[in-house]
């Protein structure tokens, strides 16, 4: 034991805050807080031997040590081993094969836009995955339209989430047989619901939300929660070198008209006129594709920033490219949780437009 190393596993990452730290365990897909004082024994002595980090504190914090190491294995975020050299770190480098990755589209009871060539163009970009959110009353059968268009022209298998009222007369059993019959569905989210909250799994990483409150429009995203965490290395890797929420993303809203999310100020021309692999190439499109959470004021000094969505649509000074994401709620100063403040957002955007 003398000459052995704690090592944490290679999926196990300590992150550090301005107040606390965690370990994400991008395997388990989830995380835990962990002192300042374990944080710094993991990083400035890794591969050192437990005997050799207890004489660089020179003994006087034997038994703390011990226990550190102990919690660590007993959870299975570490181990220890003699042979430190032959378990490497997990590579943070992150790929994307398609320079769109994943898109929403927007509609409302006004919207024209022609949908069918939306998702041919996002097809023809090799995108993944699309949301689609209605902020008006709609009948499953308007999903089982794009759905069933979707299955005819293949669309490279893109995976699909849907948002939109819960529609009247309808009963949850229906949306359970649509997840059957239709394999590209994601996720479907229905607010307004009659029947609360409710989250009900409908296979492996797929999911039936409900949800009491209406959304009513794009205004309703961009909020940062822990409910919204994403912990997993595909989230981690992009999140050291891009930004959550834009990177990859291309959208159109309720008027068709294209941008980085539906609620970013910019367009890059209405989808009926401008294809979007033309929009894409416009330099400033891609703006804030590379703006990591490192980069960005507060979030940088954060420990969940390698885990947590982005929002640069609405922030606390709009005229700083970098600054803070106004419905997060979280200060890494002080480690605590807050309401973000929807007055706040009127606030801001009455400044906008005055």
């Amino acid at each position: 034991m003398k000459t052995s190393v704690c090592l944490l596993y290679a999926n196990c990452i300590p992150v550090r805050g301005a107040k606390n730290s965690i370990i994400c365990d991008l395997q388990r897909n989830n995380y835990v807080q962990i002192p300042m004082d374990l944080y710094n024994i993991l990083i400035e002595h890794k591969g050192k031997t437990t005997e050799e980090i207890k004489a660089f504190y020179k003994n006087q914090y034997d038994e703390i040590i011990d226990n550190y190491f102990q919690i660590l294995i007993d959870n299975e975020f570490a181990f220890m081993t003699e042979t430190p050299e032959l378990f490497p770190e997990l590579s943070m480098d992150w790929e994307e094969p398609f320079e769109v990755s994943n898109a929403i589209i927007d509609f409302d009871e006004y919207s024209s836009f022609d949908w069918r060539s939306a998702i041919d163009q996002l097809s023809d970009l090799h995108c993944k995955y699309i949301q689609l959110r209605f902020y008006h009353k709609i009948d499953i059968d308007r999903i089982i339209e794009v759905l069933t268009y979707m299955d005819e022209v293949q669309s490279n298998s893109i995976g699909v989430d849907f948002a939109f009222p819960y529609p009247e007369n309808t009963k949850l059993e229906d949306f359970v047989v649509l997840f059957q019959q239709y394999k590209r569905i994601n996720n479907i989210v229905l607010h307004s619901s009659p029947f609360g909250r409710r989250v009900q799994t409908m296979g492996h990483s797929k999911y039936l939300v409900l949800m009491e409150s209406e959304i009513v429009s794009e205004r309703s995203c961009g909020v940062i929660d822990k409910s919204l965490f994403s912990i997993h290395l595909k989230t981690f890797t992009e999140a050291k070198k891009h930004n959550t929420c834009l990177n990859g993303k291309v959208s159109i809203d309720k008027r068709g008209m294209i941008r980085n999310c539906p609620s970013m100020p910019v367009d890059f021309g209405n989808i009926d006129k401008v294809t979007l692999r033309t929009a894409i190439k416009d330099d400033r499109f891609k703006k804030y594709w590379n703006l990591s959470k490192d980069q960005i004021e507060v979030c940088k000094d954060c420990e969940f920033r390698y885990i947590c969505t982005d929002c640069r649509a609405y922030t606390l000074d709009p005229a700083k490219d970098n600054s803070k994401p106004m419905k997060c709620g979280y200060d890494p100063y002080t480690g605590v949780w807050k309401n973000w403040s929807e007055n706040a957002l009127k606030k801001s955007q009455l400044a906008e437009t005055t």
